[in-house]
């Protein structure tokens, strides 16, 4: 009974609300947010500060984390933005979690802008489903229910600037915000028919810096230590620990070097992306990654290695599979499918699960297909339906957890 008179409820304010759900969420698309250009996504997160403040919520600018001394190039990112219905001391209570920042370069937006075709049932533009969408939801599920009365614990927001590089800085961050937490809910991009997440791949970043010695590549090549063809030597090296079996990815996705093709390389880099299904598989990989990096193959050169596990894996503990129950009697409630999705990708509700122990699920988003694509879009017709569970799940997981005890970190 309970279900159905929140039902009811949340069916009027969406209703009320929806127009200004899909202007957010154009304005949010047609906004440049590519991980590695800080500052925009920082506009970004002031647009949702002022929505949020508006709304009543209080809002914070994080201060950027501590960066390594080896991983300077971190301090180009954005920052963090939280919004609280409580004061901090009253613990995070139920989180709802996404990022801003997109895969995609600066003028993206402007060449492919937020699009809407209701027949077709989709709505387009640069990371439209992942996860702007889930943003706008995130917002307006925060809102409607503070606005409605009906949450009885605290609520907390978190919108981070760098999760598609493995959220660098902003795991600092959710340890300190989130940990004690009732639930978490991350509404990274839904799947199509009703399937959200219980069980996501953990991944990590890594930079790999070469040097070399310079010399004239016809007259003097054997006074020259050639960083390229030794960062060759140890991408081969790398690829040999790709295991599909045991679902163990190790990607050498950019690489750079050199000053000229007449010029033995001096310098040479990579960035190299690894998944992996356990912790500890994770933790192995890396160890082994950098007994790789420790080889030398070209004389002369010199490697160092940077960066290491970031998202760490989503698992179906005790914990998060009592939390997907909720989630399934939200969807009974209002008619709508649900289902158990493995997602090979990594995202931050791993960190929840497996370092701070809290009640996690994921991929709560809106639903479609094409994330990381210039095909990307959402399936309007979905938003709605999926905002609806999101809230109907909150609100049973405020009664149905305490707060959780907090980890040392």
């Amino acid at each position: 009974m309970e279900l159905a008179r929140w039902n009811e409820a949340l069916n009027n304010w969406f209703g009320e609300h929806e127009a200004e759900m899909y202007t957010l969420l154009e304005q949010l698309v047609n906004m440049d947010s590519f991980s590695h250009d800080g500052g925009d996504v920082d506009k970004v997160g002031e647009v949702i500060a002022e929505h949020m403040r508006a709304a009543g919520f209080t809002v914070e600018t994080l201060p950027q984390a501590p960066i390594p001394a080896d991983e300077q190039w971190m301090t180009s990112l954005g920052h963090v933005v939280t919004a609280r219905t409580h004061a901090r001391e009253d613990g995070p209570g139920v989180v709802f979690m996404g990022h801003m920042d997109t895969v995609f370069p600066a003028g993206t937006a402007a060449a492919r802008p937020f699009r809407m075709d209701r027949q077709a049932d989709r709505a387009t533009g640069p990371g439209v489903l992942d996860m702007k969408g889930g943003l706008v939801m995130n917002i307006f599920v925060a809102r409607a229910l503070k606005e409605l009365g009906l949450m009885d614990v605290p609520m907390t927001l978190t919108f981070s600037p760098d999760e598609e590089l493995g959220s660098p800085t902003t795991g600092y961050h959710l340890g300190r915000e989130l940990n004690g937490a009732h639930a978490v809910m991350c509404t990274e991009p839904g799947y199509v028919g009703g399937g959200v997440s219980v069980e996501r791949k953990g991944s990590g970043h890594m930079l790999l810096e070469i040097e070399g010695k310079s010399a004239h590549a016809g007259r003097n090549y054997g006074d020259g230590h050639s960083a390229i063809l030794e960062l060759a030597h140890k991408i081969l090296a790398y690829d040999r620990h790709v295991d599909l079996e045991k679902d163990i990815t190790v990607n050498t996705g950019l690489i750079s070097g050199g000053t000229s093709a007449n010029s033995v390389a001096p310098f040479a880099s990579a960035r190299i992306h690894l998944t992996y299904p356990t912790y500890e598989l994770g933790q192995e990989l890396v160890r082994a990654i950098r007994e790789e990096t420790d080889k030398t193959y070209v004389s002369g050169t010199r490697s160092h290695i940077s960066g290491g596990l970031r998202l760490l894996p989503l698992r179906p503990t005790p914990k998060v599979m009592a939390l997907y129950e909720l989630i399934r009697a939200a969807a009974d409630c209002i008619g709508y499918p649900c289902s158990l999705e493995r997602s090979k990708g990594a995202a931050e509700s791993g960190f929840c699960c497996s370092v701070l122990d809290l009640p996690t699920v994921c991929s709560m988003g809106p639903e479609g297909t094409g994330l990381h694509t210039p095909e990307e879009y959402i399936i309007p017709s979905t938003f709605l339906p999926r905002a609806k569970i999101l809230a109907l799940t909150a609100l049973q997981a405020a009664r149905r957890f305490s707060a959780s005890p907090k980890v040392t970190l």
